[in-house]
């Protein structure tokens, strides 16, 4: 089976590399500096030197995330260990192999399809395989995105803006009250800090006839802009508008393949990676040795409205 997802394009790569306007002396020794205020920041882990080489070029993906933004940078690193620390069940790997073959698995397709959109965009899409929510739990969403993302943090990080597609046939008032708002606030507040994606836009596929009803309960918490870039499609036509054909899975009348294979292709690839998840499982922030006197954006208040948009 060809492996859709062996990361990074190089094209795309290049393409990010040139708008940017990174040189590779210039990115090492970024990469040093980071590295350089990892070791004087107490809270954070100490890696060994022969993790050295995986470090460096996951921080290369953080300037690459970031645009080259030094200070950014150095705040994704902190907010990534600490995300590990507050949410140890987003990053839960004891079981990978039966994990991917169980029923909470198989009951959320949450996948990166393999194409790019001609603006360098990837296309994160989920999805839900019934609307029984028996082997539904929020913190599943969570978790799949995580590995997705950590995997391209590894393999090579080849795009910086995503379109989040939706498909909400399955959807109810029973998936929607499961969600925990306040950890929901405080999970997206950092998160966004560690995975430092720009939303592009987010489209909705067959809304529910109460989707009203769930605009109204997470409105709060959302961003006016937020909002601006949320689409509602009860047909295909009205999404083609947005995504090219070419980008789209068989199933949602495009040419990119049918999205079966593309699950399975995740699956395969969190089951390659599942010994570096393991080895890189006990690195995370200790808290009690944080600077207290230092000033952290930790203390703001958590809320939605600082997603990063752009």
């Amino acid at each position: 089976m060809p492996e859709y997802y062996v990361i990074p394009n190089q094209d795309e790569v290049k393409r990010l590399i040139k708008e940017y306007g990174m040189k590779k002396e210039e990115i090492n020794k970024d990469v040093v500096t980071v590295k350089n205020w990892m070791l004087v920041q107490p809270h954070l882990p100490k890696f060994p030197e022969s993790k050295n080489d995986e470090l460096s070029f996951w921080i290369e993906g953080y300037l690459r995330l970031t645009k080259n933004n030094l200070e950014k940078t150095k705040s994704g690193v902190e907010s990534y260990f600490r995300l590990k620390t507050l949410f140890p069940q987003v990053y839960d790997v004891n079981d990978l192999l039966n994990y991917v073959e169980s029923d909470l698995y198989e009951y959320l397709t949450m996948v990166m399809l393999p194409k790019h959109t001609p603006d360098g965009l990837k296309i994160m899409y989920f999805s839900f395989k019934d609307s029984n929510t028996r082997f539904f739990r929020a913190i599943e969403i969570y978790k799949r995105m995580r590995l997705m993302l950590d995997i391209y943090q590894r393999k090579g990080i080849d795009f910086t803006g995503i379109h989040v597609l939706i498909d909400t046939r399955h959807l109810t008032l029973s998936h929607i009250s499961q969600f925990d708002l306040f950890q929901l606030k405080n999970l997206i507040k950092l998160a966004q800090k560690a995975y430092p994606l720009r939303l592009k836009h987010t489209h909705i596929l067959f809304p529910p006839s109460f989707i009203d009803v769930a605009k109204n309960i997470l409105k709060p918490f959302v961003s006016k802009k937020m909002f601006a870039r949320l689409s509602f499609h009860k047909n295909l036509e009205t999404l083609w508008e947005h995504i090219p054909r070419d980008v789209l899975p068989n199933e949602y009348g495009g040419y990119s393949g049918n999205l079966d294979v593309v699950r399975e292709e995740w699956k395969t690839l969190i089951l390659k990676n599942n010994d570096w998840f393991l080895s890189n499982v006990s690195y995370k922030s200790d808290e009690s040795k944080r600077l207290k006197n230092k000033k952290s954006f930790y203390s703001e208040k958590f809320s939605f409205k600082t997603l990063i948009l752009d």
